[in-house]
């Protein structure tokens, strides 16, 4: 378990990538919105949304071949502009794997290297914050159209 300083660090970074990804959780806050309005234009503006996230995607989350290969499929999916199960299945095992595969062991990294550079780390921090906003809103959209799923 990490001491009270090291979760003041990890706090810190948290808080600096949770603000730089702002402007993007909230495009995702208003897809849900719109959701509510307009359906189909929402379900267009959240596949926009995931593919210049996923563009951007190529050099931060790409660290492992079983990562990679998932982000393959995840690119497929969205790309294909289908809103269904597996879009949400494959978002759901990219996020997984790329806190396991990615994130966790470079906090690890970062806490036991005090002089350690903290900018890889915020990029990953706000991918990971990215990958959530993404999956929450194709879960939201589920849930509000249900039969297209």
């Amino acid at each position: 378990m990490p001491d009270a300083k090291e979760l003041e660090r990890i706090d810190g970074l948290f808080d600096l990538a949770s603000s730089r990804s702002r402007p993007f959780l909230d495009q995702c806050s208003e897809a849900k919105y719109l959701a509510v309005r307009d359906f189909n234009r929402a379900t267009d503006e959240t596949m926009k949304l995931a593919m210049r996230t996923l563009k951007s995607a190529d050099t931060s989350f790409v660290s492992s071949p079983s990562l990679t290969r998932t982000l393959s499929q995840l690119k497929t999916a969205v790309k294909s502009g289908q809103l269904d199960a597996n879009l949400i299945d494959t978002l759901s095992r990219f996020r997984n794997s790329y806190i396991m595969q990615v994130l966790r062991p470079a906090v690890k990294t970062y806490l036991s290297n005090k002089d350690l550079k903290t900018t890889y780390l915020d990029s990953y921090y706000e991918s990971a914050l990215r990958i959530d906003g993404l999956l929450e809103v194709f879960q939201f959209l589920s849930r509000i159209r249900p039969n297209s799923f």
